[in-house]
C-alpha cells in the first residue's frame, strides 16, 4: 500500500530531482535511529511526507555530503540532515510497515508476518517516542479490518477510513501551525484515499486468487476500471484543491510537480497495469530505492 506518491520526472528540474534524492537519503538516515532493519521500510510516500511537512512547517532543510554503503562508487552526495520532521516521518514509516505486514499475513501471506521480528526494535522505539501516532494507527486499522470483514461491501468506506487515518497522522506533526493543520489533515485524507484505491486496483488479481477483501471484487461494479478511474480522479482533484490552499516556499516546485503531475501519472500507470515505471518516465529512478 505504498509507493504511489512520486514526482513526474520528465518535468522535474535537476535541482528538484536532487532535492528529492536528498530528502530520500535523509529519511533513510533517520530510519537508522530505529534500527538498521527499519531502513527496509523506506518508501516514496514517506519521502513526500518529509518534503510536505518541512514546507508546511516553514522548516528549511539543512544539507550535508554523505556517502551510501549501497552505492560506494557514487561518492558523497547532498543529503538532508535528519531533523524532527524526518524523525517523525521515519517513526510513522516503521509503524505503518508493522500494520502492513500484519494485514498481508491476514490476506494469506504468512511469510509477511514472519518478517515482523526484523523491525520489532524499530516499532518499539517508534511507539514509545510517538504514542499518539501509534494509538491512531492501532485504532484506525482495527476499524479498517472491521470494514473489510463487513457485509455488504461499501466500496467507499475503506478508502475514506484509510484517508482519515493518513490525514490524522500527517496533521499530528507538532511543528504545524493551527492555520495549516486542518489543510494538511484534509490533504492527507484525499491522498490516503488515492493510495488505498490505487493499491486495491493493483492487488485485485492476487486478492481474487487468495480470496482476500478488495473493493473492486466485492463492489458489484459492471465496469470496475471505470469506477476506479473516477475514484482516482476524484481523490487527485480533491487533494490538489487542498494542496493549493497551502502557502509554502520550501520545496514548492518539487511539491507542485508531485501534486499537479506525479499523481495523475501514477494513476495512469496503475490503470494500465504497469507495476513500476521505466526509468525516465513517471516518478524517480529506482536508484534511490536500493538505498533502503
Amino acid at each position: 500500500m505504498f509507493g504511489y506518491i512520486t514526482p513526474f520526472t520528465p518535468e522535474l528540474k535537476v535541482r528538484d530531482q536532487e532535492l528529492y534524492q536528498a530528502y530520500y537519503c535523509g529519511l533513510c538516515r533517520a530510519l537508522g535511529k530505529y534500527g538498521l532493519s527499519s531502513k527496509l521500510t523506506l518508501t516514496y510516500d514517506a519521502t513526500f511526507a518529509c518534503v510536505l511537512l518541512s514546507a508546511a512547517s516553514g522548516k528549511e532543510p539543512e544539507f550535508s555530503l554523505r556517502g551510501c554503503p549501497a552505492h560506494p562508487v557514487r561518492g558523497r552526495i547532498p543529503t538532508v540532515t535528519p531533523d524532527e520532521v524526518s524523525d517523525y516521518c521515519a517513526a510513522v514509516c516503521v509503524l505503518l510497515a508493522k500494520y502492513k505486514l500484519i494485514d498481508d499475513s491476514r490476506d494469506g501471506k504468512p511469510m509477511r508476518k514472519a518478517a515482523l521480528p526484523v523491525i520489532r526494535r524499530g516499532v518499539s522505539r517508534a511507539e514509545k517516542k510517538y504514542p499518539e501516532a501509534a494509538r491512531v494507527l492501532d485504532e484506525g486499522l482495527k476499524k479498517l479490518g472491521e470494514i473489510e470483514a463487513s457485509e455488504p461491501c461499501d466500496p467507499d468506506a475503506a478508502p475514506l477510513l484509510f484517508g482519515g487515518l493518513l490525514g490524522s497522522l500527517l496533521s499530528a506533526y507538532p511543528g504545524l501551525s493551527d492555520e495549516v493543520r486542518p489543510i494538511i489533515c484534509e490533504l492527507g485524507k484525499k491522498l490516503g484515499g488515492f493510495i488505498y484505491t490505487a493499491d486495491a486496483w493493483d492487488d485485485r488479481a492476487e486478492d481474487e486468487k487468495r480470496g482476500s477483501y478488495n473493493i473492486f471484487l466485492r463492489g458489484g461494479f459492471d465496469d470496475p476500471k471505470a469506477v476506479c478511474t473516477a475514484m482516482l480522479d476524484m481523490y487527485i482533484n480533491s487533494a490538489v484543491l487542498a494542496y493549493d490552499l497551502l502557502d509554502v516556499s520550501t520545496g514548492r516546485d518539487l511539491l507542485d510537480n508531485i501534486m499537479h503531475m506525479g499523481l495523475s501519472c501514477r494513476a495512469a500507470e496503475v490503470l494500465e497495469g504497469r507495476d513500476r515505471r521505466p526509468e525516465g518516465e513517471c516518478g524517480p529512478s529506482d536508484e534511490g530505492k536500493e538505498d533502503a
